[in-house]
């Protein structure tokens, strides 16, 4: 067993693992957010035929300067459509397709008008105002690749093409079990040295918003056969993975990591060297791992957004993951650790430089500093005062996480 591992370690340890994932088949109207399983390809070219961008007079160009007759009308929808004749003019509209043998598309206000023809006062240039076949996209043209997170855009895309159905990874569902007889729940009564469980609500957030099934485990009191019991649940059921917090320590009542253990378990790793979210420890049976977290929130967050997430969006099918830059310290840093700490922070511009700006708090209970958190900015282990200016690593968050 592997401990006190750093958390690049350990996050490579758990993407390592292997995954299963299955695909499914929504209705457009449910596929937004999901993640593709498929690329999605062009049926036919965007637009598909030539149409006219206003309401106007399509012609051919080499009958022009001149009176044409004004003979038919091309709308949106048109089902027949007469090709156009020599001499002559068709009223087209917004939209509309291009008759055939018609090359210049000019807008009603442009002409003259006066009974049955229209006037058309200077030369014109064959293929003016017509938008294209193809214009957007050929046919065969990649519209959305596997692993993207589809967004309003993209489905839009999609409905344009005319699929009703869209193929996309199931989302991967999560048994979520919270440990510790201090808890209770928001809206019930607290005992006098009780805390509310924060935790379960905060990082189901962020799973969800990974697009995971999450599923309530309960709150469970401080009793190594009881949590073994819904751990084994967990693996036995139709989960996809089980996350436990409290318990992942070195203390006495660190009974997820004992209930593991008790389990017959394979533990990959356990302790981290990073500050907060050191408090973790991570078991494999068969193809299910059992992730356990530290029970002070901030730290099981960061844990989950650093460590976890290459495994989680792994597990997900989607293309995304945190981006490591190297910014400048807007203020200065003066706490030594031995430990790699991690900040929560967000950017901030000034002069034109781009710096790492800490959010206030530190604590590994501090939940109200993942507000506006967009980056995690890491100080290596060691480091002693660190001046405003000093460039650090930084990791960018997908833009799904805030």
């Amino acid at each position: 067993m592997l401990k006190l591992i750093s958390f690049e370690q350990a996050a490579e340890i758990l993407e390592a693992q292997p995954v299963s994932r299955k695909k499914e088949y929504v209705a457009i109207e449910d596929a937004l957010g999901r993640v593709l399983a498929e690329n999605m390809t062009a049926a036919f070219p965007m637009p598909p035929f030539d149409k006219s961008p206003f309401d106007g007079f399509a012609f051919r160009a080499e009958d022009t300067p001149g009176e044409l007759k004004i003979r038919g009308e091309s709308a949106a929808g048109s089902k027949e459509l007469e090709p156009l004749l020599p001499g002559t003019a068709m009223r087209i509209f917004t939209g509309a397709p291009v008759p055939d043998g018609a090359d210049v598309i000019m807008k009603f206000e442009d002409t003259e008008v006066t009974g049955g023809t229209v006037r058309i006062a200077a030369a014109q240039k064959a293929g003016t105002s017509i938008i294209r076949q193809g214009e957007d996209y050929p046919a065969g043209a990649v519209l959305a690749m596997e692993g993207e997170r589809l967004v309003p855009a993209t489905v839009g895309v999609l409905a344009s093409q005319g699929f009703g159905q869209i193929p996309v990874y199931c989302r991967p569902k999560v048994l979520f079990i919270s440990t510790g007889t201090e808890l209770a729940e928001p809206g019930e009564e607290r005992a006098r040295y009780g805390i509310y469980n924060s935790s379960y609500y905060s990082l189901s957030g962020y799973l969800r918003m990974m697009n995971f099934t999450v599923r309530r485990g309960g709150d469970v009191p401080d009793d190594q056969a009881l949590i073994a019991s819904q751990i084994e649940a967990g693996l036995n059921g139709d989960t996809d993975l089980v996350i436990t917090t409290g318990g992942a320590s070195v203390g006495d009542y660190d009974f997820a990591v004992r209930a593991a253990e008790a389990l017959g378990m394979e533990i990959l790793f356990w302790k981290v060297n990073a500050k907060p979210g050191g408090a973790l420890m991570a078991a494999r049976r068969g193809e299910k791992l059992l992730i356990s977290l530290s029970g002070n929130p901030a730290a099981a967050m960061m844990s989950l957004l650093v460590v976890l997430q290459p495994y989680l969006r792994k597990l997900t099918g989607v293309r995304l993951g945190n981006k490591a830059l190297e910014l400048p310290l807007l203020n200065d840093m003066p706490k030594f650790s031995t430990a790699v700490r991690m900040l929560r922070g967000h950017p901030t511009i000034r002069d034109g430089i781009t710096y790492f700006e800490e959010n206030p708090g530190r604590g590994n209970g501090h939940i109200a500093s993942f507000e506006q958190c967009s980056m995690i900015g890491i100080v290596p282990a060691g480091s002693g005062n660190l001046p405003a200016g000093t460039v650090i690593r930084v990791l960018q968050l997908p833009v799904d996480l805030y």
